[in-house]
């Protein structure tokens, strides 16, 4: 492509009322490249062609495939914020006991995660590798993750001197590995991952898990 005509595409994209629209050209187009060939196949020229842009607009409005991945990782599309942990209503859940709270934290995060195809199929790929873009995905994994634990922390009548970190780091385990094996698997330990009465059976038991770990309210 001739100099001129590279520039041109690159400063017509720049008019504010295409770049956003073209920013969530980006961001989409990368969440696509990366759930179809995982980490290290993502490049530069990839995405901006899947994005049908300027390989150019990556650097200039995201700094590279590190800043682009990341602002993907923070999109509602990848991660359910705590609003949406919470059932929608983040006062009314603050007023609920803290067991309570938790059940309806681990449900709603396990829905979440099965409501996202793209985000299991980036997490099968992350467990695989580990590079620049895996890490901008880490960073803003943990940064959500602090946000939630902040949601879901208990008094210290509620924790009783359980690890509660541990007890965290079970049950995402549990959510992250059956979330992303139901995308690719239609059994697991015997249970059909392609039935609803299969999940609300894990539901009821991590519920079961959380409430026996935990006091009751009073």
């Amino acid at each position: 492509m001739p100099a001129m005509e590279h520039v041109k595409r690159a400063v017509a994209a720049e008019r504010p009322r295409d770049r956003e629209a073209t920013m969530r050209l980006l961001i989409e187009a990368v969440g696509r490249v990366l759930a179809r060939q995982g980490f290290q196949a993502v490049k530069v020229n990839v995405v901006a062609r899947e994005a049908g842009v300027d390989k150019v607009l990556i650097y200039r409005y995201f700094g590279g495939l590190p800043g682009l991945v990341t602002a993907f990782a923070n999109s509602g599309d990848f991660w359910p914020d705590a609003r949406e942990l919470a059932g929608g209503d983040i006062e009314a859940f603050l007023a609920l006991p803290y067991p309570e709270r938790l059940v309806i934290g681990v449900h709603n995060y396990l829905r979440a995660l099965r409501g996202r195809p793209l985000t299991q199929e980036i997490l099968a790929w992350r467990f695989m590798v580990h590079n620049e873009l895996t890490d901008a995905i880490d960073s803003v994994r943990e940064s959500v993750g602090k946000r939630l634990l902040d949601l879901l922390q208990p008094d210290e009548a509620a924790a009783s001197g359980l690890d509660m970190q541990a007890l965290f780091a079970i049950l995402g385990g549990i959510i992250n590995h059956l979330g992303v094996r139901a995308r690719s698997e239609t059994h697991f330990a015997g249970l059909p991952l392609d039935d609803a009465q299969t999940w609300a059976r894990l539901e009821a038991m991590l519920a079961h898990i959380i409430r026996s770990a935990l006091p009751h309210p009073g």
